[in-house]
């Protein structure tokens, strides 16, 4: 039987469908176990996302974006900020990330300068959000914590509907993840 090339492209593209829908959820399912993984390892921290950010903000400028990761094995708290402030845009500033193991006391985070396009772009995104809005990063968090009861763990600025957005997720005691959206305008809280 000869097989057209229409039918091979088919076959083709099916082929590819499914085996992007299966490692897709193959990474969705690594991710739901690296984010169960994190959560189950926040005991250990020795610090809060909040005291983490303020003193990160002691030396470094202004917070812009924090969370908790897994690095390996280790818990790891790490703290994108803007050495010169909220009153430089990004290109007269110095964007960085502070970041080291949350289990250990004190905290003694790294400093990393960025200069490559990804982290540039992204921390200047970040800053120009966290300049529009009204909150700071510790604002943002009490105002969560006041409408869930948890442990934060990530903060994230964003835009949502022409206002800027602090994306907020806490782990409950029960070891589930819970997203909050803190408006950085008005403080306003959603889920």
């Amino acid at each position: 039987m000869k097989t057209t090339f229409p039918s091979l492209f088919s076959k083709s593209i099916a082929l590819a469908v499914v085996l992007g829908v299966t490692l897709t959820s193959g990474f969705l399912h690594a991710a739901e176990q690296d984010e169960g993984t994190l959560i189950g390892r926040l005991k250990d921290s020795k610090l809060s996302l909040a005291t983490g950010i303020a003193q990160a903000e002691k030396e470094n400028g202004v917070a812009i974006s924090a969370k908790f990761e897994m690095e390996g094995e280790a818990l790891n708290l790490s703290v994108y900020a803007a050495r010169a402030g909220l009153g430089q845009d990004s290109e007269h500033n110095v964007l960085i990330e502070l970041a080291g193991d949350a289990a250990q006391s004190p905290w003694k985070p790294e400093t990393e300068v960025f200069e490559d396009k990804k982290h540039l772009t992204r921390s200047a995104a970040q800053l120009t959000l966290v300049q529009l809005a009204k909150l700071s990063l510790a604002d943002a968090i009490k105002k969560a914590e006041a409408t869930q009861p948890g442990t934060v763990y990530s903060i994230t600025p964003a835009m949502k509907d022409g206002d800027p957005i602090f994306n907020v997720k806490i782990a409950t005691a029960t070891g589930e993840s819970v997203g909050a959206v803190v408006n950085g305008r008005t403080g306003a809280v959603s889920k």
